[in-house]
């Protein structure tokens, strides 16, 4: 079965890594071949360190993908060459939405409580909006409040608990010796990791020995792999930094990033103490090999 997941990512590598996440269920079901990633995502190479395919799309306007160009544009091209028996579309979906169902296969769009402007988008011809009719399946990957999709995932997390390092492992792996360990992970925009580390330097007066990463610097990937290691985490409060903390019960402080349509405080407010036993991405994979 072809599987292929369609997201944006110009910057940070969140959506990427959710793609990750999805790949990795895969495997665990037994059925990852032809997995492919399209995305703008310049991290490209956390899906060669996993093994996956990930083919690199240009951000492209709307005069690219109007309804007179967009057979010109690489979205297009891209998707029309690999054929998806089930296409996953996270959040992306105004680039598709004059060719969608020229495209084979199944329609799954990943869902996410956002602001409402995320789904209409004004244009100069007029404005655009999401229409859920568009997919055979929508289905919301974290909790929410409110109005949203009749089918609802849990977060979908990198890893399952049991597929982490052992601590003493982990400690080993990062060549540090016991003690209190305190990781600065953030991955959102450019300069972000440089103020945090800035900020949260205090630590190390307190006890902890720091460990900093970024994956515009190489850092750890997957970090998770080394959580076992950590007593305390600094993270962002986006999606995959968030929820993966929640997963794996760390003792967290969690950073807001200034993002347009997600927000970070709602994260921490409403969901700080929110617990869940099973990944969401198995769950997803239940689902999509049941289409």
């Amino acid at each position: 079965m072809r599987i292929v997941y369609y997201t944006s990512g110009v910057t940070g590598s969140g959506r990427l890594v959710r793609g990750l996440s999805i790949g990795n269920a895969l495997r665990r079901a037994g059925s990852d071949p032809g997995y492919t990633l399209v995305s703008s995502s310049p991290f490209g190479r956390l899906a060669d360190l996993l093994g996956f395919a990930h083919r690199e799309i240009p951000a492209e306007s709307e005069d690219r993908l109007s309804p007179n160009a967009y057979p010109h544009s690489v979205a297009y091209r891209t998707l029309q060459e690999l054929k998806p028996d089930i296409l996953l579309v996270d959040l992306l979906w105004f680039p598709l939405v004059h060719f969608l169902d020229e495209l084979p296969g199944r329609k799954v769009f990943l869902w996410q409580q956002l602001d409402s402007g995320f789904f209409t988008i004004p244009l100069p011809g007029g404005p655009i909006s999401f229409d859920p009719a568009q997919y055979d399946l929508v289905v919301a990957i974290e909790p929410f409040t409110g109005e949203g999709p009749a089918s609802q995932v849990n977060p979908l997390i990198l890893r399952n608990r049991d597929e982490i390092l052992p601590r003493a492992d982990a400690l080993t792996a990062l060549d540090l010796v016991e003690g209190k360990h305190c990781l600065i992970a953030i991955n959102a925009h450019p300069g972000d990791f440089e103020r945090v580390r800035e900020r949260y330097f205090y630590l190390a007066n307190s006890g902890y020995r720091l460990v900093h990463s970024t994956n515009y610097q190489g850092g750890l990937f997957p970090a998770v792999d080394y959580f076992n290691a950590f007593d305390l985490i600094v993270c962002g409060a986006s999606y995959n930094a968030f929820w993966e903390a929640v997963y794996f019960d760390k003792e967290a402080i969690f950073v807001p990033v200034a993002t347009r349509f997600a927000d970070g405080e709602r994260l921490i407010r409403e969901y700080r103490g929110y617990r869940f036993e099973e990944n969401g991405a198995d769950q997803l994979v239940r689902i999509l090999l049941g289409l």
